[in-house]
């Protein structure tokens, strides 16, 4: 199982393995990308720290493949509610409602709602993409499942 875990994740934390994907990404290209850290990082899940790496990496794939975005901003906040990752571009944005090929949007459903969190994808045709991703505090969401299963 380690040997599937993300290389940037084995000799970094989740910001500088996130903020060295979206610099490695978009270097030799036109696209002026942003990582913005808000808080103070607290250590989540090792499956957390995967999950949210892969979603910025599938988001800033999509901005760089299909959006021809120009500016990609990915922004992580630590605050008392929790954790919530905001991904960002100003590409031709597209209609979330549709049916999409691939497994990209549904893939990341899965790994928020694995995690406990919420999603909310904004988008339209023109207007660039925002994802929005919140998630409860590990520490909170172990504490009631312990509740739930005694």
């Amino acid at each position: 199982m380690r040997a599937l875990r993300p290389q940037a994740l084995e000799e970094k934390d989740l910001c500088e393995a996130l903020e060295g994907l979206i610099r490695k990404m978009t270097a030799g290209t036109t696209v002026r990308a942003e990582f913005i850290l808000q808080g103070t990082p607290r250590k989540l899940p090792p499956e957390w720290d995967e999950n949210l790496l892969r979603i910025g990496q599938e988001v800033l794939t999509n901005a760089l493949r299909h959006a021809h975005a120009s500016h990609f901003a990915a922004r992580l906040v630590f605050d008392r509610q929790g954790i919530r990752m905001e991904l960002r571009d100003n590409g031709r944005g597209f209609d979330p409602e549709r049916k999409h090929d691939g497994f990209g949007l549904l893939g990341m459903r899965e790994r928020v709602e694995g995690m406990g969190g919420e999603i909310t994808i904004q988008s339209a045709s023109g207007a660039g993409t925002a994802i929005f991703i919140g998630l409860p505090h590990a520490d909170s969401l172990h504490q009631a499942e312990c509740s739930q299963s005694h």
